[in-house]
């Protein structure tokens, strides 16, 4: 995997970061991007060969202590709170969670209307994209409520903007991970923690292998999200990016070549949310390396 460009500057030196999903895909990728900003990542996944093979990943960029790798399941509530308990045994806090494990199928990954729909099927969607954020989520509260402080990025899904067929376990998943954040960013926003929700397009990870639909032309790679996650987790601390959007420049133009036009504050593909294009994140990101960070 090809790491996110540009030395470590350092605006995460100190900080402690869990990545759920952290083996593979966008999770994979946002534990190099936080650990070239100088974080002590800790890596949640269910392989032990992935997490080994992540591990050797980031000892090429790693500064600091050794990452954690932690085989856990977000699916299960002990498992959860057994992660925020071994990062706080190994570093002594929580500053970011990042939640990227998810799957699009269960199983092999057939298409299933939901008519024909197991619940056996339903409920390993759910649980893993949905139960899994709620729970590695609530695992993390208590070491950030009591420092006042923390960022949470919860990642979704433009598909949680817009349904789509053969889709409703997940789409019904990357929904509720948007209301899920946006209800706990009101809860704790009082106590000095950021909780945002990221909606990717098309991007180019491991689910491309469960769709029938060939892969975009235009599609980003992981390390555009988690550059532009690791932007999320450095905003200053009074500001929040609620409900971003990231996808591929070029897909907005076929969208707007289509002969509709969105109406303003609102996009045709994937409703309201943040613009934001990766450029001018790290440009400003950029300018914000010169300022002093506590």
């Amino acid at each position: 995997m090809k790491a996110v460009a540009g030395p470590a500057a350092g605006l995460l030196i100190g900080q402690v970061a869990i990545v759920t999903g952290g083996t593979v895909g966008i999770g994979r990728a946002t534990c190099v991007a936080l650990t070239r900003e100088g974080a002590q990542v800790v890596i949640v996944g269910r392989s032990r060969e992935r997490l080994e093979q992540t591990l050797a990943e980031l000892a090429r960029h790693q500064t600091g202590p050794e990452p954690l790798a932690l085989a856990l399941d977000v699916r299960q509530e002990a498992e959860m709170a057994e992660m925020a308990s071994r990062t706080l045994e190994r570093f002594g806090r929580i500053d970011i969670l990042v939640t990227a494990a998810g799957i699009l199928r269960s199983g092999a990954g057939d298409l299933r209307t939901l008519r024909h729909m197991s619940v056996p099927e339903w409920d390993e969607v759910l649980d893993t994209n949905l139960k899994g954020v709620f729970l590695a989520n609530r695992a993390v509260l208590p070491a950030m409520i009591s420092r006042r402080r923390g960022n949470i990025v919860n990642v979704s899904s433009t598909s949680g903007r817009q349904g789509l067929a053969f889709d409703s376990a997940y789409c019904a998943s990357k929904f509720g991970v948007i209301g899920l954040s946006e209800a706990l960013a009101e809860e704790m926003r009082h106590y000095g923690i950021r909780v945002q929700v990221l909606l990717p397009g098309a991007i180019d990870t491991g689910m491309w292998s469960q769709n029938p639909l060939p892969r975009p032309k235009d599609i980003l790679s992981v390390d555009r999200v988690a550059d532009f996650i690791r932007y999320l987790v450095t905003l200053p601390a009074d500001v929040i990016m609620p409900d971003s959007v990231i996808e591929p420049l070029k897909t907005r133009l076929h969208l707007s070549w289509s002969g509709s036009t969105p109406e303003p504050g609102r996009d045709s593909a994937t409703g309201p949310g943040v613009k934001a294009t990766v450029a001018e994140a790290s440009e400003d990101q950029e300018e914000r390396r010169k300022i002093p960070h506590d």
